[in-house]
């Protein structure tokens, strides 16, 4: 059976404070430690209580679409562009006759023609056999 005294040091619910010559006691350095996290918790505390949620909220929505786009960016392949369609002009050929030959079914003439314009930087619709011209492909 156990002694009274033992009993009592071991259930008693009395601070034990244990200290070596010369230094101080391992209480006022842990009361030291849990007073400093105290504080840094009161600190961060009362920063969450300044910055809304809504804040915080959308800086995050900022940070994943700005990884997004930048993955899109650098993701993208060459291979999905549409490739183009490079002809050379032929004795008799006119933007007319290309267009109505090339262009897509639902499409107008004169827009395609303009869409040949464009892609070629041409400034009027004067061609002449041996040009190359690349025609765009909707």
């Amino acid at each position: 059976m156990l002694k009274y005294s033992t009993y009592n040091s071991i259930y008693n619910n009395e601070d034990i404070k244990v200290s070596a010559p010369g230094n101080p006691t391992a209480h006022n350095y842990v009361t030291k430690i849990k007073d400093a996290i105290l504080h840094s918790l009161a600190a961060l505390s009362s920063l969450f209580r300044q910055v809304s949620l809504m804040k915080m909220v959308l800086v995050l929505m900022l940070v994943i679409s700005g990884f997004t786009v930048v993955g899109n960016v650098f993701a993208g392949s060459v291979s999905s562009m549409k490739p183009d369609k490079r002809i050379v002009v032929e004795r008799g050929d006119t933007l007319w006759s290309l267009a109505l030959s090339n262009k897509p079914e639902d499409m107008k003439t004169a827009v395609y023609i303009e869409g040949i314009m464009k892609t070629n930087h041409l400034e009027n619709s004067v061609i002449k056999a041996g040009d190359i011209l690349i025609l765009p492909l909707y």
